[in-house]
């Protein structure tokens, strides 16, 4: 990132110990003086150039670097505050399928009735769909902040830990959508979904 400035470093070190060798051999009368002079002119101006210019793409990339990692952290704060209120909906929207699921088979149990999980579930889903939609449009907006993320990702930042994250929700966002298995099967699903969301927003949380 910074080899041209260092190249430009390493061109000034070589004009000024040039421009004192020449100046030495002109206090000393080595050679002619009309060289020395000369020598001595465009080792200084080729040492304030490069060391003027390698100064300058030094500060340019900082700034570069500084208006990247703005960037990154103002999609990571909305990432951050988005997969908050996404994760809360979600485990919601989770909690009541797997509630109304649940009542459904008791109460098919209790009256010795054959248990139709596809209706039930279906029903369940339908119950929760503005939920489930608007989760499903925020997962989409948090995949957009986070390949923001990777466009203006300079290594300040623990980028991975927001990709866990999103990886982890829209997992639970499949779950809670797309209710499969037995009842078993989803509680075990949904639980493990809830705990690994909750476990990478307190990740992304402290990198904030």
């Amino acid at each position: 990132m910074y080899t041209l400035s260092y190249v430009l470093y390493g061109i000034g070190g070589v004009a000024v110990l040039i421009l004192l060798g020449f100046t030495i051999a002109l206090f000393k009368k080595k050679g002619t003086a009309k060289t020395n002079k000369i020598a001595i002119i465009i080792s200084v101006l080729v040492a304030v150039a490069s060391f003027g210019y390698g100064g300058y793409h030094q500060y340019d990339i900082n700034q570069t670097i500084e208006v990247a990692d703005d960037e990154f952290a103002d999609n990571a704060d909305k990432f951050t505050k988005l997969y908050f209120s996404t994760s809360v909906d979600l485990e919601k929207a989770g909690a009541n399928i797997g509630k109304e699921w649940e009542e459904a088979a008791n109460e098919a149990d209790e009256n010795d009735e054959d248990f139709d999980v596809e209706k039930t579930v279906n029903s369940a889903t339908s119950h929760n769909a503005e939920t489930i939609i608007s989760s499903d449009d925020n997962v989409k907006k948090l995949k957009k902040y986070l390949q923001n993320m990777a466009d203006y990702d300079t290594g300040n930042y623990d980028y991975e830990s927001y990709k866990d994250a999103y990886n982890s929700i829209k997992d639970m966002l499949y779950v809670v959508k797309y209710p499969s298995g037995t009842l078993s099967d989803y509680h075990s699903k949904y639980n493990k979904a809830d705990e690994n969301v909750s476990k990478d927003y307190d990740e992304i949380k402290d990198d904030d």
